[in-house]
C-alpha cells in the first residue's frame, strides 16, 4: 500500500467520523486542535494526520486508532468488547521517544518511514510480535 493510498484510505474514514458526529469542517478542525486548512487536507487524502491530531481523535471523538489507520475494529473506542483491550503506555515517554514524536510531527516523510518499518516489521517477526503481545498470564 502507497502513502497515497494510505492518506486517502484514512481520508475517507475522517469525513465518515465527521459525518457520523455531524460536524463541519471548521468544528472537526476545532475540535482536534489543528487549522481548518490542515484537516481538510487531512480528509481530502493529500497529508497523513500527525501524532496530535489522531491523540485528539481518541480523546476527544473516542475514535479507534485501530479503526481509522489499521481498519480494524469497530469506529468507537466504546464500542470495544471487554475481552478486548486497548494498549496503554503507564511510564512517561523517555527523552528518546519525544525526541522521535518531535521529529514525527514535523517530518512527515519521517512518520511515514517509521509506520512502514513497524508494518514490516510486523509482517516478518509476526511469531515475535504475537508472543509478545500477549497477556502476561499466557505467556507460558
Amino acid at each position: 500500500m502507497t502513502r497515497k493510498d494510505i492518506a486517502k484510505a484514512i481520508g475517507s474514514k475522517l469525513q465518515q467520523v465527521r459525518q457520523t458526529y455531524e460536524l463541519s469542517l471548521t468544528r472537526m478542525a476545532e475540535t482536534l486542535n489543528c487549522s481548518r486548512l490542515s484537516y481538510t487536507r487531512n480528509e481530502n487524502g493529500c497529508a497523513i494526520p500527525n501524532f496530535f491530531t489522531l491523540c485528539n481523535l481518541g480523546n476527544q471523538l473516542g475514535i479507534s486508532l485501530n479503526w481509522l489507520i489499521l481498519g480494524e475494529g469497530p469506529m468507537r473506542i466504546k464500542e470495544i468488547t471487554a475481552g478486548e483491550k486497548i494498549a496503554t503506555v503507564s511510564p512517561p515517554l523517555s527523552p528518546d521517544f519525544k525526541e522521535l514524536f518531535a521529529h514525527m510531527e514535523k517530518i512527515p516523510l519521517l512518520r511515514f518511514e517509521i509506520l512502514a518499518q513497524f508494518h514490516r516489521f510486523k509482517e516478518e517477526h509476526q511469531e515475535l510480535v504475537e508472543k509478545a503481545m500477549r497477556p502476561k498470564d499466557s505467556h507460558g
